[in-house]
């Protein structure tokens, strides 16, 4: 089993779960600050859809994100230096 792959999966869905809780938290502000009286059941499915698709959307860029300092952190040189060392 490839554990970087493994970790990979995991970050990602990491990654989603904490978008879309972004996305929900977003949505209660909306119902919290939107009057009742302006909001329609239209209004509040459309509002509801729009923000799970921004926070699946903010997932997916902390993924990225994620995925991009460990590239970096993986061409340091602490890091080839501690993989010259590891090889002697």
């Amino acid at each position: 089993m490839d554990w970087n792959k493994v970790g990979r999966w995991v970050l990602l869905a990491g990654s989603v779960v904490l978008g879309v809780l972004a996305g929900l938290v977003g949505f209660w502000i909306f119902e919290a600050k939107v009057p009742a009286a302006m909001q329609t059941t239209v209004l509040s499915a459309e509002a509801r859809v729009y923000y799970l698709g921004a926070g699946v959307g903010l997932g997916f860029v902390i993924f990225a994100w994620s995925m991009l300092g460990v590239a970096i952190a993986g061409r340091s040189a602490a890091s080839r230096t501690r993989r010259e060392l590891a090889k002697k």
